[in-house]
């Protein structure tokens, strides 16, 4: 149940994140352009965030760990892919 609950919320994060810049940019490329930046400047955040939140449920700590990377790249990824788009 918290896998799923820790999955969701990296879903929730990416789909939020992505509509967001979609619904601001309008078709404007130079504000896609500095939305994509601050989702670059955003993934430590978004690291530290998952980090935090999985560590809740996870004693260890490794899965968390292994969480917080996986969610921190994917944004820096998706991140990279709306600069890619923008250009």
């Amino acid at each position: 149940m918290d896998v799923i609950l820790i999955i969701f919320f990296g879903f929730m994060i990416f789909a939020g994140a992505n509509l967001i810049i979609y619904y601001i940019s309008k078709g404007n490329e130079k504000r896609k352009t500095k939305l994509g930046v601050l989702m670059l400047i955003l993934s430590p955040v978004v690291f530290y965030g998952t980090l935090q939140f999985s560590a809740i449920f996870d004693n260890g700590g490794f899965g968390a760990g292994i969480f917080a990377l996986l969610y921190g790249v994917l944004f820096f990824i998706n991140g990279v892919i709306v600069l890619w788009i923008s250009t």
